[in-house]
């Protein structure tokens, strides 16, 4: 515990994560920021290491994909779980809108903080429609999934 007050980097870990004051209503509903957050991290990771091995060429895409899957050490599993987190990250905006809108986050004096992911909101939603390319098959796949 002394090292925690005596190191200057582990002095400020101390100060704003393990000594910071906390509300007294603070619940498991206040972690869905964090696992945004850890679901974001893992999108970066998994998204750069398939895009190592990705061909975005219409004639290699189905092939550079079945390389993952089967000739890359543990890429279906990359794979998977680049997808589900993505699932899951949606998931867990929803829940964190909707935990918000419980506690009254978009009244004053965090308005501006509400706007901001509200335009977040818009821009993943529309990220979400533009991910996939080669437009009039895909779109015609996302619709019939909404």
């Amino acid at each position: 515990m002394r090292l925690l007050k005596t190191h200057v980097l582990l002095r400020l870990f101390n100060s704003y994560i393990i000594d910071s004051p906390q509300p007294a209503n603070i619940s498991y509903l206040w972690n869905f920021g964090s696992l945004l957050a850890l679901c974001l991290g893992i999108q970066i990771l998994t998204g750069a290491f398939l895009a190592m091995h990705y061909q975005p060429n219409i004639d290699l895409a189905f092939n550079s994909v079945e390389h993952i899957m089967r000739d890359v050490n543990n890429g279906w599993i990359v794979r998977y779980a680049h997808a589900n987190v993505a699932s899951f990250f949606f998931i867990f905006v929803y829940a964190h809108i909707a935990r918000g809108l419980y506690y009254g986050s978009y009244k004053a004096p965090r308005v501006l903080v509400w706007s901001i992911g509200v335009i977040i909101l818009i821009l993943m939603i529309c990220i979400g429609f533009l991910g996939y390319p080669h437009s009039p098959k895909w779109y015609s796949v996302k619709i019939k999934k909404l």
